[in-house]
């Protein structure tokens, strides 16, 4: 198998074939003997290896794949065509990716290294626009580069006004000269395209964004990403800076619209939620009446924002989840998950003396009260479920550094619409009889909501067991003990006739409800009648569909 000929990389190799084909070699130690006696392709490769994965892609462009040979200390264990292997791939395999805008070239590699395996790209800060229009360039680091590219990770940096009106504008009237030099940039230091985001001109620039979108894309080969970043748009406004962006028209040449779903509520204006669930659904609901699914990724936000409730010295300023973690875990607070917009609102106290808390560019909380909305981990995966309900290529998130780096764990699950593993039931793994409370240790990974769903068999009923443990807001924390209340009765109903649907590949609970009920929204009533514990569905899979 080491003729010559053979095409290495780590942990695979290409063995060529008589006929000019290639078999796929994936070598595995002893240690990965799971994996061949299960060969669950989606878990233990997948989910685990998005290296490995981007290692089979670059394997793949070599020439044609016949065959993937699974070898375990030498020994073949199976042999899958190569289309049954990748398609195990696709149904979790989204595009994800970081914004990066902060921190050294050292800094952000760590930033990247505590995602774990949850991105495909990331996108540094490298291209600034002068007043002028002129293009700045900020320290490209080839170091980050080399490494990101090391780890099989793609750097598309992204190109900004940083909000300056005149420089954008400038910079459209001068794009033809702008995107040559971009793409130069893009060939000499080896990146992997351009994201444009370009924000705060007008609907009067609307036609010359959309051309330099088109330069762009002509002046840059066709297998690197030229993408852009665009206003969320729930409201169908046409005027202004949301004006700006043609989605239609920049969708002919952007391989995709990156959907800036946050600042919902932004600094200077009421409190509220950065990002609530139905500003983000409504703005994808928008995007796709005029491109395709495939080329929209959800941006989500990775900071919060804070309000003074006694003056107006703090009026939204960002916070990083990090600072919000440690003011809550110091101060007296209280902690809401708010079900209607699906994020976390939280209030709380900065004493006359203690750590001075940061907000903003450079603002120091002085002692008083505040209000701050932020994500935790019910609310990420409530938002980002919607990626797979509409069936969307992916995420994207502002901005690596900021985040409690505990939501990579579950990351690509919620971005890919798989179910997290059940928690396991304490040591007795009964569910607690009707009418009989029960206690719960907390583990890691554990929420209200799942925990109403495991034992209660509703996750929104999670609003009992606060009640039963006077919880004043969602946080848990590993070892917590919860009373869980015993399951209420409730009667039975006769026996009714439903349809039967087998799911096929492609398939989406809100896409069948459509069909079904002319209503995707409705897809809750398959879930319920399915006792689903998520939105995951398989091909195969029977379903229920309510008459």
């Amino acid at each position: 198998m080491g003729q010559k000929g053979d095409i290495r990389v780590p942990n695979l190799r290409l063995l060529v074939n008589p006929d000019g084909t290639y078999d796929l070699i994936l070598e595995y130690s002893s240690g990965d003997v799971e994996f061949a006696e299960e060969f669950s392709v989606k878990k233990s490769l997948q989910k685990n290896s998005k290296r490995l994965l981007n290692a089979i892609r670059s394997c793949a462009e070599k020439g044609k794949i016949r065959n993937v040979k699974i070898l375990v200390s030498g020994a073949l264990v199976a042999t899958v065509a190569f289309s049954s292997f990748m398609s195990a791939f696709a149904a979790s395999d989204r595009y994800t990716m970081g914004y990066l805008y902060t921190g050294t070239d050292h800094q952000q590699v760590e930033y990247v290294e505590n995602t774990g395996e949850a991105l495909d790209v990331v996108s540094p800060s490298y291209f600034d626009i002068r007043e002028d229009g002129s293009l700045k360039l900020n320290h490209l680091s080839s170091y980050f580069i080399k490494t990101m590219h090391d780890k099989g990770l793609k750097v598309v940096p992204f190109l900004s006004n940083h909000w300056n009106r005149q420089a954008g504008i400038r910079a459209l009237e001068n794009r033809e000269s702008l995107a040559q030099q971009i793409a130069q940039y893009v060939e000499e230091y080896n990146l992997d395209g351009i994201n444009v985001d370009i924000e705060n001109v007008t609907h009067n620039e609307r036609e010359s964004y959309t051309d330099f979108i088109r330069l762009l894309r002509e002046k840059i080969p066709a297998e690197k990403e030229v993408s852009v970043a665009v206003a969320a748009n729930p409201k169908n406004w046409q005027v202004g800076w949301h004006g700006s962006y043609d989605y239609a028209a920049l969708g002919k040449y952007a391989d995709h619209l990156m959907i800036m779903a946050y600042d919902e509520h932004y600094e200077g204006g009421e409190p509220g939620p950065v990002s609530s669930y139905e500003f983000v659904e409504s703005s994808i609901q928008y995007a796709l009446q005029h491109v395709s699914s495939d080329q929209v990724v959800l941006g989500i936000p990775l900071y919060g924002r804070v309000w003074s409730m006694d003056n107006e010295s703090v009026v939204g300023k960002g916070v990083s989840s990090k600072v919000i973690q440690e003011i809550l875990k110091d101060c007296p607070s209280t902690i809401v998950y708010d079900p209607e917009t699906r994020s976390v609102k939280a209030e709380f106290t900065v004493p006359a003396s203690g750590t001075d808390y940061v907000v903003g560019v450079n603002t120091v909380l002085q002692p008083g009260k505040y209000q701050v909305w932020f994500e935790d981990s019910q609310s990420y995966e409530a938002k980002l479920g919607l990626v797979e309900k509409y069936d969307l290529k992916g995420a994207g998130a502002w901005s690596l550094g900021q985040e409690d780096p505990s939501i990579w764990e579950n990351y690509p699950d919620w971005v890919n619409g798989e179910e997290e593993s059940t928690p396991s039931l304490p040591e007795n793994p009964q569910t607690p009889p009707s009418g009989e409370n029960f206690v719960h240790t907390v583990k890691k990974g554990d929420t209200l909501w799942k925990l109403a769903q495991q034992y209660l068999g509703d996750g929104s009923r999670y609003p009992e067991i606060m009640e039963m443990n006077a919880l004043s807001g969602t946080t848990l924390y590993p070892g917590m003990q919860l009373k869980i209340p015993g399951k209420t009765q409730t009667p039975s109903t006769p026996e009714a006739t439903y349809r039967s649907h087998t799911v096929k590949k492609g398939d989406t609970l809100w896409k069948i409800a459509k069909t079904y009920f002319g209503d995707g929204n409705r897809y809750p009533e398959i879930v319920k009648l399915n006792n689903l514990s998520g939105n995951t569905i398989h091909p195969g899979q029977v379903l229920k569909i309510p008459n």
